[in-house]
């Protein structure tokens, strides 16, 4: 058995100004004081984190990890050489998009139990209220084999609900759509493919743009029971959300190689007492450094892989 995992970072900047993105918040000079000290304690428990998912189970940390909120090569390296990674053959998958904090997804794989065959970025063009194209997060896509299984990884963070769910919606929606566009490619170019769409979607698997632009009818969507028990990855305005989910191509079904589904909220992960008891333990709250992890808890799954003789 084998754990694939996903995880929203919450802001994974490093403490250099990068001039050509709105990141000066998180720098030393900036209102969040991003300094070195605080960067390398929150790559030390992301480190930590990615460590322990689907130990239980497995026996080892996941094959693969979906990010979201990382700002560049420079943290992803610096995250697989942290302590509790650095012995772990941890590559990675980033390329940067536009989007305007500079903040982009990204994949880390397992060198020894992943064969990586071909990435891609596509972006996900968006329009203001005049009519103009702004840029939103890349969706990333990998393609190679785990035991001699091909499969085909996206890697999505759609656009947030900060102006308002309505507002955005048309976002999400248009995100969908160039998400199904390659999903729809690649079946057409290959017979029965096994597929994987992970990522924060920024609204709940019952959503009608995951359920009717995404899931369709060739997808299965375990994140959605989880959220029908009334749990979720983050929680805003009294509400608990699943905006986090790996999506399966049904052959993973047919063929029993998904397992099962999981968030992972172990206790250091969880505010323990206090107003927010109960909630991520993450970096900042507002403007105010919380010295945690994320905003949000990640995602899992097991997965049992046939080797081919």
């Amino acid at each position: 058995m084998i754990s694939i995992a996903f995880y929203n970072l919450e802001n994974f900047f490093d403490t250099i100004d990068n001039q050509k993105t709105k990141d000066n918040d998180f720098t030393p000079k900036g209102i969040m004081h991003w300094i070195k000290k605080r960067y390398f304690n929150k790559a030390k428990r992301i480190g930590k984190t990615i460590s322990k998912i689907g130990l239980k189970e497995t026996g080892n940390s996941p094959v693969l990890i979906g990010l979201a909120e990382v700002e560049n090569k420079r943290v992803l390296n610096d995250l697989i050489n942290e302590n509790y990674l650095k012995n772990k053959s941890y590559g990675f998958v980033h390329f940067d998009s536009a989007d305007i904090r500079g903040m982009d997804v990204a994949l880390l794989y397992d060198k020894e139990r992943f064969e990586l065959l071909e990435t891609h970025h596509f972006p996900v063009e968006l329009y203001n209220n005049r009519g103009e194209i702004y840029p939103s997060r890349d969706i990333l896509y990998c393609k190679g084999n785990i035991l001699n299984t091909t499969i085909h990884l996206f890697v999505n963070h759609w656009p947030s609900r900060r102006e308002g769910d309505l507002e955005t919606n048309q976002k999400r929606k248009l995100a969908a759509l160039r998400l199904r566009e390659q999903i729809d490619y690649i079946k057409y170019e290959e017979n029965n493919p096994k597929i994987i769409v992970m990522g924060d979607f920024n609204t709940n698997p019952n959503d009608e743009i995951i359920e009717r632009y995404l899931q369709y009818n060739d997808f299965v969507n375990p994140a959605k029971q989880k959220f029908l028990e009334k749990k979720g990855t983050t929680h805003y305005h009294k509400q608990w959300l699943m905006f986090d989910q790996i999506l399966f191509s049904k052959n993973f079904i047919y063929d029993k190689i998904f397992h099962s589904f999981h968030i992972y909220k172990p206790k250091f992960l969880i505010i323990w007492k206090g107003k927010y008891k109960g909630f991520p333990f993450r970096t900042f709250r507002g403007k105010k450094y919380q010295n945690g992890y994320s905003d949000h808890f990640p995602v899992y799954s097991i997965l049992k892989f046939q080797k081919k003789r």
